[in-house]
């Protein structure tokens, strides 16, 4: 994980004065390495991907017949601990959530803005939740987190969809790249199941439409991730509150058992198990949020991906999950093609121009595009 500091400057600074023929190289006084900056960089990753890890199998082995296998009443106690914990983190340490106290950074919560915006990503964010939390009972981990590298397809579509993508011909063959992975990880399942399959799926599609609607809404408005969670939670809670309330008016023998309610005893029973399940949800998603605050994008994208290897690996290894050699070779190729999109994604527009290969070759080198390179030279010059 990549430490990112606004204070960090690069250690050559290129004059070239008029007055000169050639251009010099000025060294400039060595930087010490700030060893609290890369120490906490790196912490904040291992706990990110262990908390995450550990939820993934916690949800999973708590969806297993006989011991809480009720996807709906889960989902709904994540986000009510998720909107009491925020809430209380609110008053204890108001700082944290700039875009509710902060008045130079308030961001106006109108009508408007939370029928039409923060509504409908409820919606969404609380049908993925329930989605995910079923299809653990179809699907091994490994399988699901390999099926979940295809976001990166399903959100571009969207994006182009919603006008907030631009199309590009690199886009397309990275794009071609990632959908021939995942089939070849569907090939090589040893276990499949169709209803997992579509229920994942499912769940797919409404955390593409999260996130795509997400970024509609919070083009122009700067709202930090903390009042973002403390802002989706509660509509989140209540979508699944309608949910469990629709089931619960249906006949018994209509409805499948994850969406059902879970009985008192079962509640009594696991209720040590479920209040931990919950104190990691709200764990990851602080941790997340400190995450993205401390460290740089490109190091959050790389534990991202780093979480998903691990995920794959606990799968195997500690839930014993059967894994064939084509998914272990097409998991790969997901994870390059996860990589060069958020490389690229991140690199200057002249470099994407040389393609795929040539604009990778170049963001390995340590290249950078013209505008960043004289933005650097004037900063330095100014230090």
């Amino acid at each position: 994980v990549a430490a990112s500091s606004p204070d960090t400057k690069p250690n050559l600074v290129f004059l070239a004065p008029p007055s000169m023929s050639a251009p010099r190289f000025v060294p400039t006084r060595l930087p010490g390495m700030d060893w609290f900056v890369v120490l906490r960089a790196l912490l904040l990753g291992l706990s990110t991907i262990t908390l995450s890890v550990v939820l993934i199998s916690f949800n999973k082995v708590l969806m297993k017949p006989g011991h809480f296998p009720y996807a709906i009443p889960l989902a709904m106690m994540h986000m009510g601990f998720c909107t009491t914990s925020a809430a209380v983190l609110l008053g204890v340490a108001p700082s944290l959530f700039p875009a509710l106290t902060d008045p130079a950074r308030k961001v106006n919560l109108d009508i408007q803005f939370v029928v039409t915006g923060v509504a409908p990503i409820g919606v969404a964010f609380a049908a993925n939740l329930v989605c995910a939390n079923i299809a653990y009972k179809f699907l091994s981990v490994a399988f699901l987190q390999m099926m979940k590298e295809t976001n990166l397809v399903i959100v571009y579509l969207f994006s182009l969809l919603a006008s907030i993508e631009r199309f590009a011909q690199w886009h397309m063959q990275v794009i071609v790249f990632a959908i021939f992975s995942a089939m070849l990880t569907i090939r090589g399942e040893l276990h499949f199941s169709l209803t997992g399959f579509l229920v994942q799926g499912t769940g797919q599609i409404f955390e593409a439409s999260r996130i795509v609607a997400l970024g509609v809404l919070l083009s122009g408005k700067k709202l930090d991730a903390l009042s973002c969670v403390l802002i989706l939670s509660p509509a989140c809670f209540v979508t699944l509150g309608c949910f469990l309330g629709v089931t619960a008016a249906l006949p018994e023998s209509s409805v499948p058992p994850a969406l059902a309610l879970p009985p008192m005893d079962k509640l009594y029973d696991f209720a040590p198990l479920l209040l931990l399940n919950c104190c990691f949800a709200f764990a990851l998603n602080v941790s997340s949020t400190l995450m993205i605050k401390y460290t740089s994008a490109v190091s959050y994208i790389f534990v991202g991906v780093l979480k998903d290897v691990v995920a794959v690996i606990v799968s195997v290894f500690v839930l014993k999950e059967e894994v064939s050699a084509i998914q272990c070779f097409a998991f790969c190729l997901q994870i390059c093609a996860v990589l060069a999109w958020s490389l690229l994604k991140s690199s200057p527009p002249e470099l994407q121009e040389r393609g795929v290969i040539g604009a990778l070759i170049a963001v390995c080198r340590g290249e950078r595009g013209e505008g960043e390179s004289r933005m650097l030279v004037g900063k330095s010059t100014k230090a």
